[in-house]
């Protein structure tokens, strides 16, 4: 009787759950008793086995914990790295490209191990052409997650970083895995393009092009390695290809002759040919008839005056942004005084690069009185930026012969206007200008800032390498070993390839006492493979002259030119063989070095006292 009543007085009896639920009720009110009447006629194996459920459970989220709680953290870690990837790639869309960097960085490092967030970073390394893109390649290489585009990325990244032989062999592995694409011949073209090795170059976009006969861009990428080879079959194939592209009236054409123009050498009929095309192409601007005009003059010198007239009579009436390009033709043309019968001193003023060839066209009629009254002008001064117009008023003073403190103030005001611009191509002009003029600290200087803004703007290789060789050539005119020496640190750190930078280095190390037995071994080195290398026999004599072993020194002086070599350097070849017993031919290199030449300290004490033995009994 008491088994059969119902012990829940609240449950109402008619009220049974649905069949099949019955027997998992059942079940958990015996591990789990939903009374306390129910817990008193508990068993004690019920008892029992529901501590061992109880116990089996909290064992198993333990051991769930355990297992999967890092691979789950690691899960919510790569979540938010992708989100963090697609912010920072919609912010280099919408040009906030600062900003996308740090946002890729702070996706590495919540996430290291996120694939996405290392491709990104690898890509936006490589655009910066930091050695860390590497660092990014090789950790995608080791998780094997390397895509065909990351390994064509990382050619990229070998050239941005001055390594144009490990790119050349990174490309030639991709060329023979992976199929022929339209990215790959670019970065073939890009790579392989201006070597020796365009032969197979060649021949892989032959076969490229025979498979995508549409596709005009790699013809156009085809012919343009095709004019460069040595074959006479393939340069003429090339030729040919060009001209029929060229003939089209769309944006490839136009690209096409701009190639053509490029070109070292053309014969007479294709530079007709080009003049004519640039004339009339629909695509073209003023830029590619005033390119047709230089053609024009160049083919036909004699009729230079006629050319200028009837150019000139056909920019009478443009507007200002057309004459741009016309009025630059006529300053380098030396059409000084052309350029003031076309353009109007109200209408120069109105635009900066129409008043920068005006004032360039008086400057050269030495009409000095105009250009400074033109330079004061207020108008001016609201259109010509502020490094322009101070390097104009520093290039007034140098002409019109103003004492040397007024020049070196200007062209100090100009350097820092230039600075605060951060335009490389103000701060290149401001050290060249500098430098030709005897400023060499400011030049040093100038060359400094431009190699900054260089880097900031991703700016062609090549000129920050110019810029790297005004800089040692400023440091040592300046005679300062120290900042030379560290200029030749950073250029070599940036270009390992370049010997003249390796050479210069090792030079100014030896020169200056500094790493003697390294530099002797990498100097000895260079010298096996150019033996008869003036520089490098140089700088070996001179190593071993600072380790004393002057017989050896003096054997490396033999069969110098001295030709090639600077009067510091001279002065160094003289102080060796001085030392050496070769008094009289040391006098003979003396006396031809002029005592006011420009020298580093070390190579000014060498000839100090070569001059001072010659007194000596």
């Amino acid at each position: 009787m008491l088994w059969n009543q119902n012990i829940d007085p609240t449950k109402d009896p008619s009220q049974k759950p649905f069949v099949l639920w019955r027997p998992f009720i059942t079940a958990w009110e015996w591990l789990v008793p939903p009374t306390v009447a129910h817990r008193d006629r508990q068993s004690p194996l019920a008892r029992y086995v529901a501590a061992g459920v109880a116990i089996t459970v909290c064992l198993a989220l333990l051991a769930v914990g355990v297992l999967f709680a890092r691979p789950m953290r690691k899960k919510y870690k790569d979540m938010r790295a992708q989100s963090m990837v697609k912010e920072a790639r919609q912010m280099a869309e919408n040009g906030q490209v600062v900003n996308a960097v740090m946002k890729a960085q702070e996706a590495y490092t919540n996430a290291p191990e996120s694939e996405d967030a290392i491709r990104l970073n690898f890509e936006y390394f490589t655009m910066m052409k930091r050695d860390t893109a590497l660092y990014f390649y090789d950790k995608l290489k080791n998780m094997g997650s390397l895509t065909p585009n990351d390994e064509q990325l990382h050619v990229k990244c070998l050239m941005n970083l001055g390594k144009p032989k490990d790119a050349a062999l990174a490309l030639d592995k991709i060329m023979r895995e992976q199929k022929s694409s339209d990215s790959l011949m670019k970065l073939a073209e890009e790579v392989w393009g201006g070597s020796d090795q365009n032969k197979p170059l060649i021949a892989a976009m032959h076969s490229y092009t025979d498979s995508h006969p549409d596709d005009k861009e790699g013809a156009l990428r085809l012919a343009k390695l095709q004019v460069t080879s040595t074959n006479p079959t393939e340069s003429g194939q090339g030729m040919e290809t060009l001209w029929k592209l060229a003939a089209q009236d769309d944006a490839l054409g136009l690209q096409t002759l701009e190639f053509i123009n490029s070109l070292p050498t053309l014969t007479p009929e294709d530079t007709e040919r080009l003049i004519e095309r640039l004339k009339k192409h629909p695509k073209g601007d003023e830029r590619h008839y005033v390119t047709a005009l230089k053609r024009e003059v160049l083919l036909n010198p004699r009729r230079k005056k006629e050319i200028v007239m009837a150019a000139t009579v056909r920019y009478q009436n443009k507007k200002r942004d057309q004459l741009v390009p016309f009025i630059r033709w006529l300053v380098e043309e030396g059409e000084f005084r052309q350029v003031l019968t076309v353009l109007p001193e109200d209408e120069a003023k109105t635009h900066q690069g129409l008043l920068e060839n005006y004032l360039n066209a008086l400057t050269m009629l030495q009409r000095y009185s105009d250009v400074e009254r033109l330079v004061e002008d207020p108008k001016v001064a609201n259109v010509l930026d502020p490094a322009t117009m101070a390097m104009f008023r520093a290039h007034l003073a140098y002409i019109l012969k103003r004492p040397s403190e007024e020049l070196r103030s200007k062209l100090i005001a100009a350097k820092d206007a230039a600075q605060m611009n951060g335009r490389y191509p103000a701060l290149l002009q401001l050290a060249k200008y500098g430098e030709d003029r005897g400023h060499f600290d400011i030049a040093e200087e100038a060359y400094r800032q431009a190699i900054k803004a260089v880097r900031r703007a991703s700016a062609p290789p090549v000129i920050e390498r110019d810029a790297f060789v005004g800089l040692i050539n400023s440091c040592t005119a300046n005679r300062d070993t120290e900042a030379l020496i560290q200029a030749c640190q950073d250029a070599n750190a940036r270009w390992p390839d370049n010997s003249s930078f390796a050479e210069t280095q090792l030079y100014v190390n030896v020169l200056a006492g500094r790493n003697i037995e390294l530099s002797l071994r990498n100097a000895s080195a260079l010298l096996k493979i150019q033996p008869t290398d003036n520089q490098r026999k140089l700088i070996v004599a001179l190593a071993q002259w600072r380790l004393r072993d002057k017989q050896q020194a003096v054997q490396n002086l033999q069969y110098i030119d001295l030709n090639p070599l600077t009067e510091g350097q001279r002065a160094v070849f003289a102080a060796i063989a001085n030392s050496g017993g070769f008094h009289n031919e040391a006098m003979g290199v003396i006396k031809d070095i002029k005592p006011q030449a420009r020298m580093l300290p070390e190579e000014q004490r060498c000839y100090e006292s070569v001059v001072n033995s010659e007194a000596t009994p």
